[in-house]
C-alpha cells in the first residue's frame, strides 16, 4: 500500500500547480490522475495523425507570480509576444486589430468615432478602480458578503457595485457611450464562462477578472501583459500550450512529486471524520491525511465522497447545482496559412494569421447566438474563439502544414431536436462557414479535421456537462458561492480532505490560482495543527517560505 503525505486527485493545470507547492514545502505528494495524459482540458494531444494541440488557445489568464514560483521559466516554459495579440472581424468586412502599441489600437478606436479611445480607457479605469477600492484578493480565500461590501462607503462605490454585480455589460456600454464596433469587440470576454448575452444582469463583472489579479499583486515595475485588457496579452506559448502543463509536470518532478496517469480514482476514503486516503478504480488503496481534489467539485461531492453524516447535506444541494456547459471545439488540418481577405500583403496577412480571432462580429450577434442556446439549438450563428497555432509553433503540424483551433462558446448540451451524432458536422460546417466570411481561403485549403460536440468533451475531457469552469461564473456563483457556501474556502467538513480546480474560487480558466489557494490552505492548516499528521506537519514546519506566500 502506498503512503503520502498529501495526494492529489486530478493531474490538470491546478492540481499540478497545488502539487508543486505543497512539494515544494517539503511534503511527499503523489498525483492520482484518471487520464493517460496529464492537464486535463490544458493537456496536448494528438487530434489528427501529426496534428497536436489543446482544448483552450489561449494563456492570457496564466498568473504571473505562479510561473515565478514554480520556476516554470526553468522548466522550458517561455512566450511569444505576439504581434498583432487579436482579430475581430466586424460586420462590413473590416477587422479590428489589437496591437502591442497602444497608440495603433487607439488610433483603430477612434477611427470608429472621434474620441473613442479615452472613453475605452475610461471604461477600463472604471473597472480598474473599482478593483482597486474592492480590495479582494485572488490569493485568498473569497469574500463573505459582508467583507466584499466593507469598502463600498461612498454612493459612487455603490452604484459602480450595482451596475458591474446587477448590471449587464450590455448597460455598462452604453453608459461610456461605446461605438457599435467597440461593444462587439468586448462583448465576448462577458460572456464568456456564463449561460448569458450581453444583456444578461451580471455579466459585467466578467470585465473584473483581470482588474482583481492587477488589484490583487503589485504589479512590477515596467511593462505588465495583465494591463491590456485584450485577451493575448500574455503571449503565446513557445511549442504550442501544452507547453504550459510540460512545465508544470516538470517543476513538479524536480520537486519529488509522484505523477500517476491511467489511475482514475473511485473512492475517497474517510474514518472518523478525517480522510485517510483513496482507492482507485483497480482496487488500489493508497494512504495519505490529505487529499486535494482538483477535479470538478460537483464530481468529488457526488461520486467519490460516500455517504458520510457530515456531507448529505452538502450533496443535496450540489445535486440540485447544474453545470449547464456550452463547449464545442473544432479543429482544421490546413495545406496552408489562413489569410484574409483585408490583408493588404503578405507580411499583413503573416502577422493577422499568428493572432488570436473571435467571431462575433456584433453585440446583437451574441445576443441572437444565446438565443441558440436557451433554446436549445445547435448554434445557427456560432461564437467562436480561433486559433493559428502552428504560426507560432510549426512543430505541432507536419512540415508546411497548419492547424486552426476553434472553440465555439454557444452549443447546447442538451439538444431540443435530434442529438448530437447528427449535428456535430453539420455546426463543423457552418463554423468554416463563418469563418470564411473574413477568412476566404478557408475552404480551399482544409486537408481534414475533427470535432468534439459537448457530449463528446465531457467523456473525452471529465468535464460534467461540457462545462470548462466546473460551474457557472456569472456573480450568483462566485465569492462564498463557489462552489457552494460552506464549501467556498476550499476547506471541507472532513479534516484534511479540500477541493481545488476551476470550480472553486476564483475559477479564473488557466490561471493556476485555485491550485496555489488551496495549497496555501493546506499548509496553513498544518501550521496551525488544524490536520492531524504528525508527519506531514514536522515536514512544513521545516519548510523553506514559497515566494508569495
Amino acid at each position: 500500500m502506498a503512503s503520502f503525505d498529501a495526494i492529489v486527485v486530478g493531474g490538470g493545470h491546478n492540481g499540478l500547480v497545488c502539487a508543486g507547492y505543497l512539494a515544494g514545502a517539503g511534503l511527499k505528494v503523489a498525483v492520482v490522475e484518471r487520464a493517460e495524459m496529464l492537464g486535463g482540458p490544458a493537456g496536448r494531444r494528438e487530434f489528427m495523425p501529426g496534428y497536436f494541440g489543446i482544448f483552450p488557445n489561449s494563456p492570457g489568464s496564466l498568473e504571473p507570480m505562479i510561473t515565478r514560483d514554480l520556476e516554470l521559466e526553468r522548466h522550458g516554459l517561455r512566450f511569444i509576444p505576439q504581434n498583432p495579440t487579436l482579430v475581430h472581424p466586424l460586420e462590413d468586412g473590416r477587422l479590428f486589430v489589437a496591437w502591442r502599441e497602444k497608440e495603433r489600437t487607439s488610433a483603430q478606436l477612434d477611427a470608429f468615432a472621434p474620441g473613442e479611445s479615452a472613453r475605452y480607457d475610461a471604461l477600463f479605469k472604471y473597472v480598474q478602480d473599482f478593483a482597486d477600492k474592492l480590495g479582494v484578493s485572488l490569493f485568498k480565500p473569497p469574500p463573505t458578503l459582508q467583507e466584499l461590501v466593507r469598502n463600498l462607503t461612498s454612493l459612487a462605490d455603490q452604484e459602480a457595485f450595482s451596475r458591474i454585480f446587477f448590471g449587464s455589460v450590455r448597460d455598462l456600454f452604453e453608459e461610456f457611450e461605446l461605438a457599435p464596433e467597440t461593444k462587439a469587440v468586448l462583448g465576448p470576454i462577458s460572456t464568456i464562462g456564463a449561460i448569458a448575452a450581453p444583456a444578461t444582469p451580471g455579466t459585467a463583472m466578467n470585465l473584473l477578472i483581470r482588474p482583481l489579479s492587477l488589484a490583487s499583486v503589485a504589479a512590477d515595475a515596467g511593462y505588465d501583459p495583465r494591463r491590456m485588457p485584450l485577451r493575448g496579452s500574455t503571449g503565446l506559448p513557445a511549442g504550442g500550450m501544452g507547453a504550459i502543463v510540460d512545465s508544470m509536470a516538470s517543476s513538479a518532478l524536480r520537486r519529488g512529486v509522484v505523477l500517476r496517469t491511467g489511475s482514475p480514482v473511485a473512492h475517497i476514503r474517510i474514518r472518523g471524520g478525517a480522510v485517510t486516503g483513496v482507492v482507485t478504480a483497480s482496487g488500489e488503496e493508497i494512504d495519505a491525511p490529505i487529499v486535494v481534489s482538483a477535479a470538478n467539485p460537483h464530481i468529488t461531492v457526488l461520486d467519490l465522497i460516500g455517504d458520510e453524516p457530515e456531507w448529505r447535506d452538502f450533496k443535496a444541494r450540489m445535486a440540485r447545482r447544474r453545470m449547464s456547459g456550452k463547449a464545442y471545439k473544432l479543429v482544421l488540418a490546413l495545406d496552408a496559412m489562413p489569410r484574409y481577405a483585408a490583408a493588404a500583403d503578405d507580411a499583413e496577412a503573416a502577422a493577422l494569421a499568428g493572432a488570436q480571432f473571435r467571431i462575433a462580429p456584433t453585440l446583437d450577434y451574441l445576443e441572437e447566438a444565446h438565443t441558440d442556446l436557451l433554446i436549445g439549438r445547435a448554434p445557427v450563428k456560432p461564437v467562436i474563439w480561433g486559433l493559428c497555432t502552428t504560426i507560432t509553433a510549426p512543430e505541432l503540424a507536419p512540415k508546411g502544414k497548419h492547424i486552426l483551433s476553434m472553440n465555439i462558446g454557444n452549443a447546447p448540451y442538451e439538444l431540443r431536436d435530434g442529438d448530437w451524432r447528427t449535428e456535430r458536422d453539420k455546426l463543423a460546417r457552418r463554423c468554416i462557414e463563418a469563418a470564411s466570411r473574413w477568412i476566404t481561403n478557408l475552404p480551399n485549403i482544409i486537408n481534414d479535421y475533427r470535432c468534439y460536440d459537448p457530449t463528446q468533451i465531457e467523456q473525452e475531457l471529465g468535464l460534467s456537462e461540457a462545462n470548462i469552469t466546473h460551474g457557472d461564473m456569472s456573480p450568483w456563483n462566485q465569492f462564498w458561492m463557489r462552489p457552494l457556501p460552506g464549501l467556498h474556502d476550499y476547506r471541507t467538513p472532513t479534516r484534511g480532505l479540500y477541493l481545488s480546480g476551476v470550480g472553486t474560487w476564483p475559477g479564473n480558466y488557466v490561471s493556476g490560482i485555485p491550485g496555489h489557494n488551496t495549497a496555501h490552505a493546506v499548509l496553513d492548516d498544518l501550521r496551525a495543527g488544524r490536520i492531524d499528521t504528525r508527519q506531514a506537519a514536522k515536514a512544513v514546519a521545516g519548510a523553506r517560505v514559497m515566494a508569495g506566500e
